[in-house]
């Protein structure tokens, strides 16, 4: 129950404290949808593009194939970590002569849309039990939230009372927080990333519901309040599943 409930809510806690983090360095983020039927040849490609233009440094990229939520069947190209200062390097890179003339015949014929690129920032401080592991995972569970305007110091409480439970419950759950800083709509959009084996690690574990442990450190009737502030500070909620294409992938 308790990674079912951090599922729902944990992509909602970001509060205004997050302005006070100090991190340089972004993730850059691109959606393509294939051209119906040309998916093989879009992989195919797409192993023979990064071949020659992002087997090294800030250009190492990690590619998969989204198979559940309002994108399925769309893939995600993700590069990074990199600083702002190193963006300016990828994009002279990639605006080269050669590495868009490579583009344009491996992997632009099939691609009928492409979303970004995007720029996301990790938050160390809204994180937890962060894996440390440089391999990526087979799966990864991406949930977003999108935050009505001027709700931050409602969240900075929420964050404050869900992570103070988090703590004394011992929690097992693993998530990186990820906050859209360019690239999408004004208003504050964030995102947890976790990572699966498989389908299987969905099964909500056994034990006493969050809920329950949620009014156990708070007092009875909390979770009740809790859920309406949630309530009146999201605008709305989104997820979606990605699978890792390792011959897609050069990091």
């Amino acid at each position: 129950m308790i990674k079912r409930i951090l599922g729902i809510f944990i992509p909602l806690l970001t509060c205004a404290a997050l302005v006070g983090q100090a991190n340089t360095d972004v993730y850059r983020v691109i959606y393509l949808k294939p051209k119906s039927g040309a998916m093989d040849e879009l992989l195919t490609g797409m192993k023979e593009h990064n071949k020659k233009h992002h087997n090294k440094g800030i250009m190492k990229v990690r590619t998969y194939r989204v198979v559940s939520g309002e994108k399925s069947g769309w893939l995600v190209r993700t590069y990074g970590p990199m600083t702002w200062s190193q963006v300016d390097k990828f994009t002279a890179d990639s605006n080269s002569k050669a590495h868009r003339a490579d583009g344009s015949k491996k992997i632009s014929p099939y691609v009928d849309k492409r979303i970004g690129p995007s720029y996301w920032s990790p938050q160390e401080g809204l994180s937890h039990n962060r894996s440390s592991s440089s391999k990526p995972s087979k799966m990864t569970r991406v949930q977003f939230t999108h935050l009505k305007p001027g709700m931050n110091s409602e969240f900075y409480d929420l964050r404050q009372r869900y992570n103070e439970v988090l703590k004394e419950t011992n929690s097992e759950a693993s998530f990186t927080m990820g906050h859209l800083i360019h690239g999408g709509e004004r208003h504050a959009i964030y995102a947890s990333f976790s990572g699966l084996d498989s389908w299987a690690d969905m099964t909500p574990p056994s034990g006493p519901s969050f809920s329950s442990r949620y009014n156990k450190v708070h007092g009875n009737g909390a979770w009740g309040l809790f859920l309406k502030q949630v309530s009146k500070t999201t605008k709305k909620t989104h997820d979606e599943m990605r699978v890792y294409l390792e011959d897609q992938s050069t990091r």
